[in-house]
Protein backbone atom coordinates (compact mmCIF):
# COMPACT_ATOMS: atom_id res chain seq x y z
CA UNK A 1 0.00 0.00 0.00
CA UNK A 2 1.29 3.51 -0.98
CA UNK A 3 2.76 4.81 2.58
CA UNK A 4 0.76 8.41 1.52
CA UNK A 5 -2.59 6.60 1.18
CA UNK A 6 -1.75 4.27 4.64
CA UNK A 7 -1.27 7.70 6.81
CA UNK A 8 -4.60 9.24 5.04
CA UNK A 9 -6.60 6.27 6.14
CA UNK A 10 -4.93 6.77 9.71
CA UNK A 11 -5.65 10.18 10.06
CA UNK A 12 -9.20 9.77 9.11
CA UNK A 13 -10.03 7.34 11.66
CA UNK A 14 -8.28 9.57 14.28
CA UNK A 15 -10.12 12.99 12.97
CA UNK A 16 -13.41 11.13 13.07
CA UNK A 17 -12.67 8.90 15.89
CA UNK A 18 -11.04 11.54 18.97
CA UNK A 19 -14.53 12.74 20.16
CA UNK A 20 -15.71 8.94 20.98
CA UNK A 21 -13.96 8.00 23.69
CA UNK A 22 -15.69 10.66 25.82
CA UNK A 23 -18.33 10.88 24.55
CA UNK A 24 -20.98 9.40 27.35
CA UNK A 25 -18.80 10.92 30.10
CA UNK A 26 -21.09 13.01 32.32
CA UNK A 27 -18.14 15.58 33.52
CA UNK A 28 -17.70 19.11 32.59
CA UNK A 29 -16.54 20.01 28.56
CA UNK A 30 -13.54 22.00 30.30
CA UNK A 31 -12.11 19.20 32.43
CA UNK A 32 -12.13 16.84 29.11
CA UNK A 33 -10.43 19.33 27.30
CA UNK A 34 -7.97 20.15 29.93
CA UNK A 35 -7.16 16.52 30.02
CA UNK A 36 -7.07 15.97 25.95
CA UNK A 37 -4.07 18.71 26.04
CA UNK A 38 -2.17 16.99 29.22
CA UNK A 39 -2.67 13.49 26.17
CA UNK A 40 -1.15 15.89 23.46
CA UNK A 41 1.79 16.84 25.53
CA UNK A 42 2.09 13.40 26.63
CA UNK A 43 2.14 12.14 22.67
CA UNK A 44 4.28 15.22 21.48
CA UNK A 45 6.81 14.92 24.64
CA UNK A 46 8.20 11.16 23.65
CA UNK A 47 7.96 12.61 19.39
CA UNK A 48 9.96 15.24 20.88
CA UNK A 49 12.73 12.89 21.95
CA UNK A 50 13.00 11.47 19.23
CA UNK A 51 14.14 15.00 17.19
CA UNK A 52 15.41 16.70 19.94
CA UNK A 53 16.93 19.83 19.24
CA UNK A 54 17.98 22.94 21.26
CA UNK A 55 14.76 25.70 21.48
CA UNK A 56 15.23 29.42 22.39
CA UNK A 57 12.86 31.65 23.42
CA UNK A 58 12.27 32.97 20.03
CA UNK A 59 11.53 29.57 18.59
CA UNK A 60 8.80 28.85 21.53
CA UNK A 61 7.09 31.92 21.65
CA UNK A 62 4.83 31.66 17.57
CA UNK A 63 4.05 27.55 19.06
CA UNK A 64 3.03 29.16 22.49
CA UNK A 65 0.59 31.41 21.39
CA UNK A 66 -0.72 29.02 18.59
CA UNK A 67 -1.26 26.48 21.62
CA UNK A 68 -2.93 29.51 23.68
CA UNK A 69 -5.41 29.38 20.82
CA UNK A 70 -5.94 25.61 19.93
CA UNK A 71 -6.88 25.00 23.66
CA UNK A 72 -9.50 27.84 23.85
CA UNK A 73 -10.78 26.37 20.25
CA UNK A 74 -11.14 22.32 21.60
CA UNK A 75 -12.88 23.60 24.80
CA UNK A 76 -15.24 25.04 22.56
CA UNK A 77 -15.63 22.41 20.82
CA UNK A 78 -16.58 19.80 23.45
CA UNK A 79 -18.79 22.64 24.66
CA UNK A 80 -20.46 22.04 20.70
CA UNK A 81 -20.49 18.21 21.57
CA UNK A 82 -22.49 18.50 24.38
CA UNK A 83 -24.89 19.98 22.83
CA UNK A 84 -25.02 19.00 19.84
CA UNK A 85 -23.75 15.90 20.01
CA UNK A 86 -20.74 14.79 17.40
CA UNK A 87 -21.94 14.50 13.93
CA UNK A 88 -23.74 18.19 14.66
CA UNK A 89 -20.81 20.13 15.96
CA UNK A 90 -18.13 18.56 13.88
CA UNK A 91 -20.40 18.97 10.86
CA UNK A 92 -20.50 22.57 11.62
CA UNK A 93 -16.65 23.40 13.02
CA UNK A 94 -15.02 21.45 9.72
CA UNK A 95 -16.17 23.43 7.16
CA UNK A 96 -15.89 26.89 8.72
CA UNK A 97 -12.17 25.45 9.43
CA UNK A 98 -11.74 24.96 5.77
CA UNK A 99 -13.53 28.38 5.21
CA UNK A 100 -11.08 30.29 8.05
CA UNK A 101 -7.85 28.91 6.63
CA UNK A 102 -8.96 29.30 2.84
CA UNK A 103 -9.54 33.09 3.93
CA UNK A 104 -6.37 33.81 6.20
CA UNK A 105 -4.37 32.05 2.91
CA UNK A 106 -6.31 34.27 0.38
CA UNK A 107 -6.32 37.78 2.00
CA UNK A 108 -4.00 37.67 5.15
CA UNK A 109 -1.11 35.33 2.69
CA UNK A 110 -1.76 37.16 -0.56
CA UNK A 111 -2.47 33.56 -2.11
CA UNK A 112 -5.22 35.26 -3.60
CA UNK A 113 -2.94 37.28 -6.01
CA UNK A 114 -1.65 34.20 -8.30
CA UNK A 115 -4.65 32.34 -8.52
CA UNK A 116 -5.69 32.57 -12.17
CA UNK A 117 -9.65 33.32 -12.94
CA UNK A 118 -10.71 29.61 -12.74
CA UNK A 119 -9.16 28.99 -9.33
CA UNK A 120 -10.52 32.31 -8.06
CA UNK A 121 -13.93 30.60 -9.30
CA UNK A 122 -13.18 27.41 -7.77
CA UNK A 123 -12.52 29.20 -4.45
CA UNK A 124 -15.14 30.85 -4.30
CA UNK A 125 -17.66 28.31 -4.79
CA UNK A 126 -15.69 25.95 -2.89
CA UNK A 127 -16.57 28.32 -0.01
CA UNK A 128 -20.38 28.77 -0.81
CA UNK A 129 -20.39 24.79 -0.45
CA UNK A 130 -18.83 24.65 2.74
CA UNK A 131 -21.39 27.31 4.25
CA UNK A 132 -24.23 25.55 2.53
CA UNK A 133 -22.45 22.19 4.16
CA UNK A 134 -22.70 23.69 7.56
CA UNK A 135 -26.91 25.27 7.10
CA UNK A 136 -27.69 21.43 6.13
CA UNK A 137 -26.06 20.07 9.30
CA UNK A 138 -27.79 22.96 11.33
CA UNK A 139 -30.99 22.66 9.96
CA UNK A 140 -30.65 18.54 10.49
CA UNK A 141 -31.37 18.99 14.21
CA UNK A 142 -35.09 20.75 13.86
CA UNK A 143 -37.26 17.94 14.89
CA UNK A 144 -34.83 15.79 16.72
CA UNK A 145 -34.03 15.24 20.09
CA UNK A 146 -32.11 17.95 21.87
CA UNK A 147 -29.33 17.02 23.85
CA UNK A 148 -28.92 20.26 25.07
CA UNK A 149 -29.11 23.84 24.56
CA UNK A 150 -28.80 23.97 20.23
CA UNK A 151 -27.62 27.87 20.25
CA UNK A 152 -24.97 27.65 22.74
CA UNK A 153 -23.75 24.46 20.61
CA UNK A 154 -24.08 26.45 17.28
CA UNK A 155 -21.92 29.63 18.70
CA UNK A 156 -19.56 27.16 20.56
CA UNK A 157 -18.91 25.03 17.54
CA UNK A 158 -18.48 28.44 15.21
CA UNK A 159 -15.97 29.62 17.48
CA UNK A 160 -13.78 26.30 17.56
CA UNK A 161 -14.01 26.77 13.76
CA UNK A 162 -12.74 30.23 13.51
CA UNK A 163 -10.21 29.91 15.94
CA UNK A 164 -8.53 26.00 14.52
CA UNK A 165 -8.86 27.69 11.25
CA UNK A 166 -6.84 30.38 12.71
CA UNK A 167 -3.98 28.91 14.92
CA UNK A 168 -1.68 27.77 12.19
CA UNK A 169 -1.21 31.80 11.65
CA UNK A 170 1.55 32.06 14.46
CA UNK A 171 3.02 28.73 13.65
CA UNK A 172 3.50 30.26 10.03
CA UNK A 173 6.32 32.73 11.78
CA UNK A 174 8.42 29.63 13.26
CA UNK A 175 10.78 28.30 10.76
CA UNK A 176 11.07 25.03 12.90
CA UNK A 177 9.89 21.71 11.90
CA UNK A 178 6.15 20.69 12.92
CA UNK A 179 7.37 17.84 14.49
CA UNK A 180 9.62 20.35 16.75
CA UNK A 181 7.04 22.89 16.90
CA UNK A 182 3.88 20.43 18.62
CA UNK A 183 6.26 20.76 22.21
CA UNK A 184 5.38 24.10 23.05
CA UNK A 185 2.17 23.92 20.71
CA UNK A 186 0.68 21.27 23.41
CA UNK A 187 2.69 23.37 26.33
CA UNK A 188 0.37 26.71 25.27
CA UNK A 189 -2.33 23.85 25.40
CA UNK A 190 -1.89 22.46 28.77
CA UNK A 191 -1.27 25.59 30.39
CA UNK A 192 -4.65 27.96 28.90
CA UNK A 193 -6.97 24.65 30.09
CA UNK A 194 -5.05 24.11 33.36
CA UNK A 195 -5.85 28.21 33.86
CA UNK A 196 -9.71 27.35 32.52
CA UNK A 197 -10.32 24.75 35.09
CA UNK A 198 -8.18 26.16 37.91
CA UNK A 199 -10.05 29.83 37.97
CA UNK A 200 -13.29 28.44 37.81
CA UNK A 201 -12.29 26.03 40.67
CA UNK A 202 -13.21 22.74 38.68
CA UNK A 203 -12.74 19.21 39.60
CA UNK A 204 -9.95 17.52 37.64
CA UNK A 205 -9.81 14.27 39.45
CA UNK A 206 -11.93 11.21 38.75
CA UNK A 207 -11.58 7.38 38.67
CA UNK A 208 -8.93 5.78 36.53
CA UNK A 209 -11.18 4.69 33.53
CA UNK A 210 -12.81 7.97 33.42
CA UNK A 211 -9.10 9.70 33.05
CA UNK A 212 -8.10 7.30 30.74
CA UNK A 213 -10.75 7.95 28.24
CA UNK A 214 -10.19 11.66 28.70
CA UNK A 215 -6.25 11.02 28.06
CA UNK A 216 -7.11 8.53 25.06
CA UNK A 217 -9.10 11.48 23.35
CA UNK A 218 -5.44 13.28 23.49
CA UNK A 219 -3.96 10.63 21.97
CA UNK A 220 -5.71 10.00 18.97
CA UNK A 221 -6.16 13.70 18.37
CA UNK A 222 -2.61 14.13 18.52
CA UNK A 223 -1.76 11.21 16.48
CA UNK A 224 -3.73 12.37 13.80
CA UNK A 225 -2.57 15.49 13.53
CA UNK A 226 1.51 13.69 13.24
CA UNK A 227 -0.49 11.24 10.44
CA UNK A 228 -2.23 14.50 8.54
CA UNK A 229 1.50 15.74 8.04
CA UNK A 230 2.69 12.44 7.12
CA UNK A 231 0.06 12.24 4.60
CA UNK A 232 0.97 15.58 2.99
CA UNK A 233 4.49 15.30 3.39
CA UNK A 234 3.73 12.17 0.84
CA UNK A 235 1.30 12.74 -1.28
CA UNK A 236 1.16 16.62 -1.32
CA UNK A 237 -1.22 19.31 0.11
CA UNK A 238 -3.44 19.19 -2.85
CA UNK A 239 -4.15 15.71 -2.63
CA UNK A 240 -3.24 15.18 0.88
CA UNK A 241 -5.23 18.18 2.89
CA UNK A 242 -8.77 17.24 1.50
CA UNK A 243 -8.14 13.51 2.15
CA UNK A 244 -7.86 13.94 5.80
CA UNK A 245 -10.88 15.62 5.82
CA UNK A 246 -13.09 12.65 5.62
CA UNK A 247 -12.67 12.26 9.45
CA UNK A 248 -16.14 13.69 9.23
CA UNK A 249 -17.71 10.67 7.84
CA UNK A 250 -16.33 8.24 10.37
CA UNK A 251 -17.37 11.29 12.91
CA UNK A 252 -20.91 10.81 11.59
CA UNK A 253 -21.05 6.97 11.14
CA UNK A 254 -19.86 7.04 14.77
CA UNK A 255 -22.42 9.94 15.59
CA UNK A 256 -25.57 7.96 13.95
CA UNK A 257 -24.80 4.27 13.72
CA UNK A 258 -23.40 4.10 17.46
CA UNK A 259 -24.69 7.28 19.39
CA UNK A 260 -27.97 7.42 17.83
CA UNK A 261 -27.91 11.28 17.35
CA UNK A 262 -29.67 11.52 14.53
CA UNK A 263 -33.41 9.90 14.71
CA UNK A 264 -35.15 11.28 11.98
CA UNK A 265 -35.03 10.44 8.02
CA UNK A 266 -34.88 14.20 7.38
CA UNK A 267 -32.16 14.98 9.83
CA UNK A 268 -30.24 11.64 8.48
CA UNK A 269 -30.80 13.06 4.81
CA UNK A 270 -29.75 16.56 5.50
CA UNK A 271 -26.68 15.30 7.50
CA UNK A 272 -25.66 12.98 4.45
CA UNK A 273 -26.21 15.95 1.84
CA UNK A 274 -24.17 18.46 4.38
CA UNK A 275 -21.24 15.92 4.75
CA UNK A 276 -21.43 15.69 1.18
CA UNK A 277 -21.42 18.88 0.04
CA UNK A 278 -18.92 19.75 2.26
CA UNK A 279 -15.96 17.14 0.66
CA UNK A 280 -16.72 18.49 -2.60
CA UNK A 281 -16.29 22.22 -1.21
CA UNK A 282 -13.21 20.88 0.26
CA UNK A 283 -11.52 19.01 -2.79
CA UNK A 284 -12.38 22.62 -5.01
CA UNK A 285 -10.99 24.80 -2.31
CA UNK A 286 -7.72 23.11 -2.04
CA UNK A 287 -7.47 22.64 -5.52
CA UNK A 288 -7.92 26.17 -5.98
CA UNK A 289 -4.95 26.88 -3.07
CA UNK A 290 -2.63 24.59 -5.36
Amino acid sequence: MNQGIFFAALTIFFFGSWAVPTKTLKIDPQVQAFWLTIGHFLLSSVIFIFFARPLSLNDIVAPFIAGILWAIGITAGYIGIKHLGITRALGIWVPIVLITSALWGLVFFKEGSSLGNLQLIQTMLGLFLLVGAALAVIMSSRGENKLGNVKTGIIASVVIGIIHGSFFVPLRASALPIYVTFLPLTVGMVITTSLIVFLRKLKIKYDKKSTLRMLSAGFILGGGNYTALLTTQFLGVAQGYPLTQLGIIVNTLWGTLVFKETATRRGKILIAIGITVALLGAILLNSART
